[in-house]
């Protein structure tokens, strides 16, 4: 049996206390100087958020990120014709009410916020207003807003700077979002399941919802609510409205979708509203957006589009990414927070982008979106939405509206849309036909 080397050289060495303190010191030092490495080397500019509770027996949460720059001043860093001029500039300088000079880095993309906003400028309808977000980090690419020389505040007031943000419009059918949503969560109901209609489709009598009788004879038919939703049947969603959802649950199911309190986002937005229904017929309207005392963003139309495409995962949306001092200190840095309104059924948001689907394939967006679907690139695009149009509140003119999702299967880019035009006498371009040119622009490039 041969003696182990190693064992002997490392016993008389061990006995020597000197040598050994020396190594012990040695081994300390080096440790340090690894850990001073490894700090340094993985130091972001950020400062590590603070764990802070209101006292000690609370959990203790992340506190936000200290920023130079309050939120409530963004809203001044953005000029306000700035989502409505051409040339567009991504990044844009500024100076705060003390003078000093910033430099304001936005989301907006330029390549598409020029082409929305130039066919917004082609088709000249009365007013335009479209949103284009980024659903993986709520980024918004395109924003832009459209006021025909001639509307001279006629249907919203001229105060009204960026309409985008603007909670004027009526909801329409996209309401129906929320109310299909609503029925999918109970148990039974699918995309599948078959409802009577009475009458013509795209009107809302009390003889169709069973409140009263009708001069003729109505023989009902039936029809699925995937159908119902992709062709807008008005009855089979006001009839929906009365046998669902009693009085308070309406209302309730609007606020899940943060109706009636304002959007958290860099800029000041509108509350969309949704009024409480004090009769069967009201909520039958109020489900099926019949009804213009119901109102919407564009903005809040986009995140209800897209959220049924991230349930549980939507991220609050922003514009301003970060804003640097003219020497070149960081004052903000935009910090990945969920929105405050979630949708946590996937079983019903699946079929409910099923369902969003079926407008664009044979719905009421089939026309706008067939010359998409020809492209060689759609093959991996998956596109769906809902369109709605009704009257504005105060005057006859026609609010039109689409909104809705796409994602490039290949490339895991998911996007959210909201297109809403107010036409005058006549219609110069659907809304939905924009939306479509947007999507496949985006969805090209990313």
């Amino acid at each position: 049996m041969r003696n182990n080397r190693w064992l002997i050289w490392w016993a008389r060495l061990s006995r020597s206390d000197g040598l050994r303190g020396g190594l012990l010191l040695g081994g300390a030092v080096l440790g340090l100087l690894l850990g001073l490495v490894f700090i340094f080397s993985g130091r972001q500019y950020k400062s590590v958020p603070l764990l802070v509770a209101k006292d000690s027996f609370s959990p203790v949460r992340a506190s936000a990120w200290q920023q130079a720059l309050e939120c409530s001043e963004l809203d001044s860093l953005l000029p306000d014709n700035y989502f409505s001029t051409l040339p567009v500039e991504p990044v844009i300088s500024r100076a705060r009410e003390t003078g000093s000079p910033l430099s304001v880095f936005t989301t907006i993309d330029a390549a598409l916020q020029f082409s929305l906003l130039k066919m917004l400028k082609r088709y000249q309808p009365q007013i335009g207003a479209g949103v284009l977000l980024d659903l993986r980090s709520g980024a918004i690419v395109a924003m832009a807003h459209y006021r025909h020389e001639d509307e001279n505040g006629s249907i919203l007031p001229q105060e009204s700077v960026n309409l985008c943000l603007d909670a004027s419009f009526p909801a329409a059918s996209l309401f129906k979002i929320v109310t299909a949503y609503g029925v999918l969560e109970r148990d039974g109901v699918t995309r599948h399941t078959v409802f009577p209609v009475v009458g013509r489709p795209h009107t809302l009598y009390k003889y169709q919802l069973g409140l009263g009788k009708s001069r003729y004879r109505c023989q009902s038919t039936e029809i699925s609510l995937e159908k119902a939703f992709a062709r807008s049947v008005n009855p089979v969603f006001g009839k929906l409205g009365i046998d669902y959802f009693p009085d308070h649950e309406l209302l309730e199911l609007a606020e899940v979708f943060d109706f009636n309190r304002p959007l958290n986002f860099d800029l000041s937005v509108a509350a969309s509203v949704v009024q409480a229904s004090d009769t069967a017929f009201r909520r039958a309207e109020t489900a099926s957006g019949f009804i213009n005392t119901t109102t919407l963003s564009p903005l809040h139309a986009a995140l209800i589009a897209g959220a049924p495409l991230a349930p549980g995962a939507l991220q609050q949306p922003f514009v301003i990414n970060r804003v640097l001092s003219g020497d070149g200190a960081e004052l903000f840095y935009h910090q990945d927070c969920p929105a405050e309104f979630q949708l946590v059924d996937k079983k019903a948001c699946a079929e409910l982008v099923a369902m969003m689907r079926a407008t664009v394939k044979y719905g009421t967006a089939s026309k706008s979106f067939r010359h998409i679907k020809r492209k060689i690139a759609s093959r991996g695009w998956d596109v769906g939405g809902k369109t709605g149009t009704l009257d504005m509140a105060g005057c006859d003119r026609r609010c039109e509206w689409f909104a809705g999702f796409g994602r490039n299967l290949k490339t895991d880019c998911a996007l959210a849309v909201a297109l809403v035009l107010v036409h005058g006498e006549k219609r110069t371009i659907s809304s939905s036909y924009i939306a479509a040119e947007m999507l496949a622009q985006a969805l090209a490039a990313h």
